[in-house]
């Protein structure tokens, strides 16, 4: 049944400020992805600062229709998480919130996107690492999403590792007999086995080296299955050896 007024908790993964001064917040929760208008003076308080990017609120809204955009009367915070400013850890934390926002376009997804986004957020501001965070998430985001390449076997014959080759069109990694696709190291063929078929924490626990080739594929995988994200731009992400570079 369709209700006027509603409270909801969830994460603000985008926000788009208007000329009025009006905010727009895209917000993903355990029940899916909806968004909201803030008015300007009419939160309490006037603090629209609680809808920045990343935070955990809980929010009353008002629609007087059901396909009317849901104004926004009034936010509570809940929890912030200050690393993620940080200039090397806020692009980070960018990109697992547009991949989050990417996989839900059409379908409501719902909690297990929502628990994934907000773990990675956290380790973001915890870890000392933040880039394999990122990495690690971004990966198992796309496989809880049903986007997640086959890496267990080789995508067109079925043999077993060593999987020197991603196929980005077919999904997945192949043998050097079928030699489909780009040309891996065969430490990246793992680490992928590894983040996409064990507990998350067993990722965590991967160097991952080749941080720089993992970031080109998630760029060119989620551009040809999901969609193009822009914090992901390949100028920002040439590798620096010449295997690397064919990737």
């Amino acid at each position: 049944m369709f209700r006027r007024y509603q409270v909801s908790e969830g994460i603000v993964i985008r926000r788009r400020s208007l000329p009025s001064g009006d905010v727009v917040a895209t917000i993903l929760s355990q029940g899916g992805k909806w968004r909201g208008v803030a008015r300007k003076g009419t939160i309490p308080g006037g603090n629209l600062g609680r809808l920045s990017l990343f935070h955990d609120v809980t929010v009353q809204s008002y629609r007087r229709h059901e396909q009317d955009l849901a104004v926004l009367t009034q936010v509570q915070l809940n929890g912030a998480l200050p690393n993620l400013s940080r200039p090397e850890i806020y692009p980070l934390a960018n990109l697992l919130a547009e991949l989050a926002d990417a996989l839900t376009v059409d379908v409501h997804l719902g909690e297990r996107i929502y628990q994934y986004l907000a773990s990675g957020l956290r380790g973001l501001n915890r870890s000392s690492d933040p880039e394999r965070v990122a990495i690690v998430f971004c990966w198992r985001l796309l496989q809880v999403a049903g986007f997640a390449p086959r890496v267990r076997r080789c995508l067109h014959c079925g043999a077993g590792p060593p999987l020197p080759h991603f196929d980005i069109v077919g999904g997945g990694l192949s043998c050097d007999a079928c030699r489909a696709g780009l040309p891996i190291p065969a430490e990246t063929g793992d680490d992928l086995r590894i983040l996409l078929s064990e507990p998350v924490r067993i990722g965590l626990d991967r160097p991952l080296s080749e941080r720089a080739i993992h970031l080109n594929l998630l760029r060119r995988y989620c551009g040809y299955h999901v969609a193009e994200l822009r914090s992901l731009p390949a100028s920002a992400l040439a590798p620096g050896g010449a295997r690397a570079a064919d990737v």
